[in-house]
Order: structure tokens, then sequence, then C-alpha cells
């Protein structure tokens, strides 16, 4: 008895294809795949926040896959530590935010659809924002302030640039230990 028929799988192939969705991969971190459908999605959603004219040239892919390796490096750590993901509830007042500078939820809507997005995609883009801050709140805390209160903001100020110095730091150093590979069809 067979199992399949030669001609009935020649016959299917032809759809079997069609209805395969093929993405790029352009950019490799590690064992992850950033797809150039990500890429671009992130060079949407960052050009959307940022009030900026939409540019999906090389140049502005390039920026973003080194910003999205570096949101990968730090999502394996998220990984390997006992980090508790933010609810999407984490992110609604920063929604709420974007939806104030829109005037309302109908033309930030609009604007959304004019870079191509959704408002999951902003939701879903928000709550990782929000997560990467309470992580590298959490992998780098500021030093406790030993100055007295009256230079309080300079004390905070400096705990904030060595957390940062500290996240930078490590971010280098895993880069350095991580195979990545930058796919360039991707980025001409």
């Amino acid at each position: 008895m067979r199992l399949f028929r030669p001609s009935l799988v020649l016959a299917l192939a032809p759809l079997i294809a069609a209805a395969a969705v093929i993405d790029r991969i352009a950019v490799v971190v590690g064992k992850n795949v950033i797809t150039e459908t990500e890429l671009l999605r992130e060079v949407r959603l960052t050009e959307f926040l940022n009030n900026q004219p939409l540019d999906l040239g090389p140049a502005a892919r390039r920026a973003e896959a080194d910003r999205m390796i570096d949101q990968q490096l730090i999502a394996d750590e998220m990984k390997l530590s006992d980090f508790i993901m933010p609810s999407a509830a984490d992110a609604a007042p920063l929604v709420a935010q974007v939806e104030h500078r829109f005037h309302g939820a109908a033309p930030m809507r609009a604007a959304l659809e004019k870079y191509g997005l959704t408002e999951a995609d902003l939701r879903q883009y928000l709550l990782w924002q929000v997560s990467v801050l309470r992580f590298t709140e959490m992998r780098f805390p500021p030093a406790i302030p030993t100055e007295p209160e009256s230079s309080a903001n300079r004390a905070q100020e400096d705990q904030s640039a060595a957390s940062d110095r500290q996240l930078d730091d490590w971010l280098k150093q895993t880069r350095a230990n991580t195979r990545i590979e930058l796919k360039p069809e991707a980025f001409r």
C-alpha cells in the first residue's frame, strides 16, 4: 500500500509553495534570528514615536539592527534570570501618553496606519520597552547614595550615569562574546 501519490504531491506543490510565508533573515544574534519584517517594523515604530518621516533606507535599517542586537542580548539575559515580565497593563500609561500626543485614539491610529503599523504593534513595542527598562534597573542597579540630600539630584544623575556605563560595558562584552551576523542583502 502506498502512503502518497507522487503525482498528487507534484500537483499540490505550487499551492503549498504559494501558501508559505517567506521572510528574509536580516540579523543572527547567537542562536536567534531577526527577520527583515521584524527589523522594518522596529524602524517604523522608532520613527513613529520620534515623529520622524518614514525612512526604510539602508542607514535606518542598519541603525535599528544595532538597537535590536542589544535588545536581543538583553532578552537572552532576561531568560537566564528570575526576571518577571510586566503585564500588558504596565504599558497602558505609555499608550495613553502617545494617544495624548496625537490628541486622541483615532488620530493616533490614523498616524499608525500612515507608518504601516497597528495599535497592537505599538502596545507590544511599548510593553517591551517597559520590560527592558525594568530589567536593566534590576540588573544594573544604581549605587546607594552616600551624599547629603542637598546634592541628591547630582548624586542621582551620577548613579544613573554609572548604571548606563555598566549596561554599556556589559553590552560591549556580551557582543564580543556572541556570534552576530548581519545579512548584507537586508541592508541594501
